[in-house]
Order: C-alpha cells, then sequence, then structure tokens
C-alpha cells in the first residue's frame, strides 16, 4: 500500500529485513511483526493512516489496542490454512468494538491456496453478510487475474509486479461475475434504504 501510493519506491521484504514497518531489532531476528507500527499512504489525494500490528495470536493486544482507534480492520487470512483461531479472536474484538472488517486473501499464488473453501469457511463462522468484492481467476501457482466485481473488470497483473491489464471479463467468467455481483448489490442496497429503493427499481 505505500508502494502503491508512492510513499516509497521499492518495496522491501522480511526476507531483506528492509520492511517499513518491521525494523526493531526483535522484529528483524524474529523476521515478523512484534508491536504495532503507525504508517501512512495516499491514494486519490486523501490521506489513509494504517496501523499495522502483529499477525501472531501471541501479541494479540497490540491488535486490541489498534482496534480501539481504527475506522475499519484490514483481516488478513491465508488461502492455504483458511480460517485460524488467531482469525476468530480478532473477529469477538471486532465484533466487540463495532469495528467493519474487509477480510483479504492471501497466498493465492501458492499450490494449495483453495479461496472457495476459504470463503466457504469464513461464511460458516461469520455468517452470510460476508460479501465477495473481488475472486481470484486462476489461484495456484501462476497466479495473477482477479475479477472485481463492483467494476465488472479483470485486472491482470504482469510477472513481477506493476500496474495490471484492465480488460472485460472474460467470457468464461461471465455468468459468475454477473451472480456474484448481483449479490453485492444487494447486499449493499440492504444496508441503506435509499439504495435499496433504487436495486428494487433497476433490479441491480
Amino acid at each position: 500500500m505505500l508502494f502503491e501510493g508512492g510513499m516509497i519506491n521499492r518495496r522491501g521484504s522480511v526476507e531483506d529485513k528492509n520492511t517499513v514497518s518491521d525494523y526493531r531489532p526483535i522484529e528483524l531476528e524474529r523476521q515478523n511483526s512484534v508491536v504495532a507500527s503507525v504508517l501512512c499512504t495516499l491514494f486519490d489525494n486523501r490521506k489513509i493512516n494504517i496501523i499495522d500490528t502483529p499477525g501472531f495470536d501471541d501479541f494479540i493486544g497490540e491488535v486490541v489496542a489498534a482496534l480501539k482507534v481504527a475506522d475499519t480492520a484490514l483481516m488478513v487470512v491465508n488461502a492455504q490454512n483458511g480460517v485460524e483461531v488467531g482469525t476468530e479472536i480478532t473477529w469477538r474484538y471486532t465484533t466487540k468494538n463495532q469495528t467493519p472488517v474487509i477480510f483479504v486473501v492471501n497466498h493465492l499464488d501458492q499450490e494449495h491456496a483453495n479461496f472457495d473453501e476459504t470463503i466457504r469457511q469464513l461464511h460458516q463462522q461469520f455468517g452470510k453478510n460476508v460479501t465477495l468484492m473481488q475472486y481470484p481467476v486462476n489461484a495456484g501457482i501462476g497466479f495473477n487475474s482477479i475479477i472485481d466485481l463492483l467494476k465488472k473488470k479483470m485486472y491482470k497483473y504482469p510477472q513481477g509486479g506493476g500496474k495490471p491489464e484492465i480488460t472485460d471479463v472474460p467470457d468464461g467468467e461471465k455468468a459468475k461475475t454477473e451472480e456474484l455481483h448481483n449479490a453485492l448489490i444487494e447486499e449493499l442496497a440492504s444496508k441503506d434504504e435509499s439504495l435499496m429503493e433504487v436495486f428494487f427499481e433497476k433490479g441491480r
């Protein structure tokens, strides 16, 4: 997010010990976050403040403290492991603080990535209100494409990173995209009376 917002000119990596938020000696040694870090980035000329918290359950106190001041929680779920104990613990605190949650499914480029099973588990654990905004076209080795359900466009990313190629949805994905797009719009409309009226008037 910092790289895409132009705050840094190159991405760091945990292995190279040059990420922005994991700079403390203990974090460099362990190669994971221990303390929450405050960062910021830009999107559409708007500043977005980010609190990067540790992912390990041992440091859940950092997550709890961050949720007391965060407007939205971005919860990362591993596509190989699905919903884990830490996911459930964090969810309890987001519920307690009435914090909206965005789930981000990562590790989609791994051999055993299973996006559909991960979503099934999210629905099972946290309810049918979990609604897709995007889905991967080719999860697994070689993964590089997603479909945005709001815009109904496919984003194909070049190998090694960079700006995506934005194209129309392939014919083989159109039916699935339309079904999930309608489910997304219906869910959004159900949370706002004026949007619900538009939904029933236009049917989408």
